[in-house]
């Protein structure tokens, strides 16, 4: 058994000996040993604690999924990781900007962060503090100024973007119904995020051709009403994240049946939908872990190149039966998942 010397101890021989090559590299060896044993006499040095901000319910996966991928790294939660998150945030920027505060105030060693709202509040929150963020679930992050390139972030945040599913939905759409010119998308002013996506959206139908029609909801029985009550000219629904109408959605796509009108998505929501592409989350929370692993190891977020996942493209034939329409070949060769 060891004699219990301390560190300091140790530290007092080996200057008392100085003199003594041979019994200083012993004193050393000694030192070694003990401090492996004792992790470096710092415990908490050896814990990597990590905030989450988590901007909507759906996100939640997300977080499954780097967790996840933390456990096969070899982090065990209340061992070498703490995890310190609520619940999902909400559109509300002084709730997040205050979670974010929270966070911070706990000595976290990496943010990880939901969306675009969230992650660019965190960017804000962390200037000046050296606090790595890897952020998830993030939409064009060079367009919005969360970081420089997807090469070089620059800065101390990298993350996992989502990939662009919107000009290739719209593809779908026109492939389905030939000679489709308007497409209903009802959304809350309210949502933030909502109001990105329907900007880019517009962007995107206007080059083809296409002309959304806008509709103002504040909630889903507003949005199912419209729905039954829709012009016969309505070639689909387009779905786009929106906090007010994503967990009722169900409600929103049985109106569309009724209506023999075919709804896509580009983010998961009921099976009911005809066509939905949207990034696997769970995995992506997974992607998030090994940038954490990194950063963790010494890597620099701003030299770590921005990584995505690749869209699952689903299709309910029971809907598409349902509603008096076929799928073409073409689309379903790239289906990743076929709702018989």
């Amino acid at each position: 058994m060891l004699p219990a010397v301390t560190g300091q101890d140790m530290l007092i021989m080996l200057k008392e000996d100085k003199n003594s090559k041979k019994t200083g590299c012993i004193w050393q060896g000694v030192l070694c040993v003990l401090l492996i044993f004792c992790g470096g006499c710092d415990r908490k040095a050896d814990v990597y604690t990590i905030g989450i901000a988590v901007h909507v319910p759906l996100h939640l996966e997300i977080v499954d999924g780097f967790k996840a991928g933390m456990s096969e790294l070899g982090y065990i939660e209340g061992k070498n990781v703490r995890y310190l998150y609520d619940e999902p945030l909400g559109v509300n920027q002084e709730v997040i900007d205050a979670e974010l505060k929270k966070l911070l105030s706990q000595d976290v060693d990496l943010l990880l962060t939901t969306s675009n709202d969230v992650s660019l509040r965190a960017k804000k929150a962390v200037e000046g503090t050296g606090i790595p963020v890897v952020a998830t679930s993030v939409f064009r992050p060079v367009e919005i100024g969360l970081v420089e390139n997807f090469s070089r972030p620059g800065g101390n945040i990298t993350c996992v973007w989502l990939a662009d599913t919107m000009p290739k939905m719209l593809e779908f759409l026109r492939q389905i119904i030939p000679g489709i010119n308007k497409i209903y998308l009802p959304y809350n002013p309210d949502d933030q995020i909502s109001i990105v996506f329907l900007r880019w959206l517009d962007e995107t139908a206007s080059k083809l051709g296409i002309k959304l029609v806008l509709h103002e909801v504040s909630s889903v029985e507003e949005a199912v009403e419209d729905v039954k009550d829709l012009s016969e000219d309505i070639g689909a629904i387009y779905r786009i994240p929106s906090p007010t109408l994503d967990a009722r959605n169900h409600e929103l796509s049985q109106a569309a049946i009724d209506r023999r009108i075919p709804m896509v998505s580009i983010l998961p929501l009921d099976e009911s939908i005809l066509i939905s592409m949207v990034v696997d989350y769970f995995e992506t929370g997974k992607l998030a872990a090994r940038i954490a692993h990194e950063i963790r190891l010494g890597a620099k977020p701003a030299e770590m190149p921005l990584v995505s996942t690749d869209a699952i493209l689903t299709v309910n034939l029971k809907t598409a039966e349902k509603i008096g329409l076929k799928i073409p070949d073409s689309i379903l060769i790239q289906a990743n998942k076929i709702i018989r």
